[in-house]
């Protein structure tokens, strides 16, 4: 039973136009979440793996004048208390649909995703299809891409980085481990969840591919070309899954995008708000 009695904790005052940072119980366990503007669809930001929600301060900045926007930590991350692992992407979509539902953040939603939170984003919008006005794909977690990217890391060495050896253990065989992520993530199930869905129907979608993906201290050079090359493949597969939807890369940012490049992605989701409100807006640019 969710519990839908007083905030905990609240920040900022009552009005909707200003931020307000606040946790909420959902279902016995506090989330944490930021929320502000007004408007249509409401805008909801989901992290990546090892991130907290501050990491889209830019973006959300930059949306909240022109719509409401929610930010938010998952269980066990920032301020929300974590949650009973290991968890798989499905649990986590399920507390956020919980989570709207207690606060009254109604939509419809723009869905933006970064990293592992697009997949969780994807998922969301195939559940819950009928609230969903759009979806933006920052730079996401593609279901295959620890059997193509994996085996392409360059071969071990005394003389490497511990950065590349840590990326090497978890890309090739550590991600099974719900122990080897502070939120316990059950990525054999997930990834199994994620290549369930082969179509959003008609949901809008549009996807922001980061052009240096595997700029990252250790991996070398002269790897980087054919790594980047299999990554940006894998991210051309998710416009597939809508015949509303467009490619677009970023090619100055690393994997972080909404931190490299925030106004990339407030520019996207500028124009996916304006077409969810059927406002016409110029063509992105294709990558």
């Amino acid at each position: 039973m969710i519990d839908t009695r007083a905030d905990v904790h609240q920040t900022t005052s009552n009005n909707s136009a200003t931020p307000q940072s606040r946790t909420v119980n959902v279902g016995g366990r506090r989330l944490a979440l930021t929320c502000s503007g007004r408007g249509v669809p409401t805008v909801v930001l989901e992290t990546g793996l090892g991130a907290e929600s501050q990491e889209w301060a830019e973006v959300y900045r930059g949306i909240e004048s022109v719509t409401r926007v929610m930010r938010y930590d998952r269980a066990g991350r920032g301020a929300s208390d974590p949650a009973p692992g290991p968890r798989d992407a499905l649990q986590i979509v399920s507390d956020l649909h919980q989570l709207l539902h207690v606060t009254g953040i109604s939509g419809p939603y723009l869905l933006v995703g970064h990293s592992f939170g697009g997949l969780l984003m994807r998922l969301f919008a195939h559940r819950y299809r009928e609230s969903v006005a759009g979806l933006v794909l920052v730079d996401s977690m593609h279901e295959d891409q620890f059997d193509v990217l994996g085996p392409l890391l360059p071969p071990s060495s005394p003389s490497e980085m511990p950065a590349l050896r840590n990326m090497r253990a978890f890309w090739t065989g550590g991600w099974r481990d719900p122990h080897a992520t502070v939120e316990r993530i059950d990525f054999v199930s997930s990834i199994d969840q994620g290549r369930a869905i082969v179509s959003l129907d008609d949901i809008p979608l549009h996807v922001i591919v980061a052009g240096g993906f595997l700029n990252q201290p250790g991996v070398p050079q002269e790897h980087r070309a054919a790594l980047q090359q299999r990554w940006e493949d894998l991210q051309r597969r998710f416009v597939q899954l809508s015949p509303v939807a467009t490619y677009s890369i970023v090619p100055s940012s690393g994997h972080f995008i909404q931190r490299d490049a925030p106004q990339a992605v407030i520019d996207a989701v500028k124009k996916a708000i304006a077409a969810a409100r059927g406002q016409p807006t110029a063509p992105h640019a294709a990558g």
